[in-house]
């Protein structure tokens, strides 16, 4: 039992009797508890003989026998009074909707409900129960599903089901889009909520709500590595589809300059189409308010849907730039993020502190935009290799650039002092398995010239990609220098686009 809980129950109402009913299944002359055990419990410490209870009957015609589970007959009752109800096994024929415990259609019917209620206000007319529910599964079941499948969730909790997984992740994504005010797409939902949810049941027993959670891990209270790599959530996806599915391009409303906004978001908008990916324009500021700038925006990302095909979707809200894309970046797969975001004063060189920030604390990969005249998609690219990493997403990163992008490679290590040959190696080999040749420099130390040396291998290579390990101390017993410094002097030096990894 959670003492805890117990206790916290137990002291609000000392008199099991001004607890709400509990609910209950009644299976032959047992009954089977479906919400209310830690009341029971109250009640029998208390001596109570009787408790108030919602009581749904499940008849059966043969006597349940001994060592069954009344909970397999629970689902099976629930499961064909919801085909009653909804006839989804005639209007969607072959479809499979089965759950592993009880009470799980109770949810799905509230949201049949629901979608239901909001077609019937926007047509201004009723709709049948069963039209609702085939629509439903069109539109709102069957997506949040597909992306179960493509990211082989079920594999790693054997005896659920799809619907399991459904209802839980539609109720956090639900809390989550009120609380962020953020729409959160199916692929999100399932790469983003589950994963971290598990991470953090896994990390402690005693952990606030599953909304408090969720937002402690999508909205940081300070800067923390992630229980569950980047890298990790998009294994999946990096070899089913692509890696980066939402781009997030960052502008501060009371900074944003039509004339400059040209260039940093036809890249993005470049990249975005070559990656197959959502772009959303995010722009923030004290008094959002119509501006030539914001027209500007409007009119170039209708451009690019019109002679591209690009996928946008463009946010305006009130608040700090900054601290919002902390928030949003986690639900996004890529930050591309101009140096001088929210630049106070234009003869400051960057990246602004604000830019740092969101460098530190996002823990997403971030791409700077090049300075310079480079193509929006980077053709050469010289990724950074620090043999001091466990693991080192840049290395990650560049081998799905030079697949995807079709980017030359060129590779200079950061020397460990140990056994750097061999895990230059053992990353060669991981290049050659997915097929793409690199060319290796010479080892470089890890000393205050570290950033010259990187800047200077760049324009050797003629690069016009930089890729750079993440920020930070590391993880666990694997912690080395960080490389913060390092960063922010080849960012402030090094005019052509880099690539940061998280």
């Amino acid at each position: 039992m959670d003492e805890e809980r117990w206790v916290s129950v137990g002291a609000a109402a000392p008199v099991v009797g001004d607890l709400p009913p509990i609910e209950v299944y009644k299976i032959g002359d047992s009954y089977f508890v479906l919400d209310g055990n830690h009341r029971v419990s109250i009640a029998r410490r208390q001596g109570v003989v009787y408790i108030d209870a919602y009581i749904t009957e499940v008849r059966t015609r043969v006597p349940l026998p001994v060592g069954a589970r009344p909970d397999d007959l629970i689902v099976a009752a629930e499961y064909a009074a919801f085909l009653e109800q909804t006839r989804l096994d005639i209007t969607r024929a072959g479809m499979d909707m089965r759950v592993s415990v009880p009470g799980q259609y109770h949810h799905l019917e509230n949201h049949i409900e629901a979608f239901r209620y909001r077609l019937e206000s926007e047509n201004g007319s009723e709709l049948p129960f069963d039209e609702a529910a085939a629509g439903w599964y069109d539109a709102a079941y069957l997506p949040l599903v597909e992306a179960i499948r493509e990211q082989g969730v079920l594999r790693y909790f054997p005896g659920r089901t799809e619907t399991d997984f459904f209802v839980w992740l539609a109720r956090h994504r639900a809390e989550l889009e009120h609380e962020l005010g953020w729409q959160i797409s199916p692929e999100v939902a399932v790469a983003r909520l589950l994963p971290k949810a598990q991470a953090s049941e896994r990390a402690s027993t005693r952990q606030p709500s599953p909304l408090r959670r969720l937002t402690q891990l999508v909205v940081p209270d300070r800067p923390a590595v992630p229980a569950v790599s980047w890298a990790g959530e998009r294994l999946v996806a990096r070899y089913s589809d692509h890696l980066f599915a939402n781009i997030l391009l960052p502008l501060a409303l009371d900074r944003m300059d039509a004339a400059a906004l040209g260039p940093a978001l036809e890249r993005a908008a470049r990249l975005s189409v070559t990656e197959g990916a959502q772009l959303c324009a995010l722009v923030v500021g004290s008094a959002p308010a119509e501006s030539d700038a914001l027209r500007e925006l409007r009119a170039r990302l209708e451009r690019e849907r019109q002679e591209r095909g690009l996928v946008a979707r463009l946010d305006i809200e009130r608040g700090e730039p900054t601290q919002r894309t902390i928030e949003l970046a986690y639900l996004n797969d890529l930050v591309v993020l101009d140096r001088g975001f929210n630049r106070a004063s234009a003869d400051k060189p960057g990246p602004t502190a604000e830019a740092q920030r969101i460098l530190k604390q996002a823990h997403r990969p971030i791409l700077f935009m090049a300075e310079n005249d480079a193509p929006p998609v980077p053709q050469r690219a010289l990724v950074v290799h620090d043999t001091r990493r466990h693991l080192d997403e840049a290395v990650f990163l560049a081998a799905y650039v030079a697949e995807r992008w079709q980017a030359a490679l060129v590779v200079l290590p950061i020397s460990n002092g140990r056994n750097t040959a061999a895990l230059t190696a053992r990353v060669d080999d991981y290049l050659t398995l997915h097929e793409v040749s690199a060319h290796f420099l010479e080892p470089v130390r890890a000393t205050s010239a570290l950033p010259e040396a990187i800047i200077t291998a760049g324009s050797e290579v003629t690069a016009d990609l930089i890729i750079l390990p993440g920020p930070g101390p590391g993880h666990g017993q694997h912690r080395h220098p960080r490389l913060d410094e390092t960063i922010v002097a080849v960012l402030r030096r090094w005019s052509g686009a880099v690539l940061v990894a998280s």
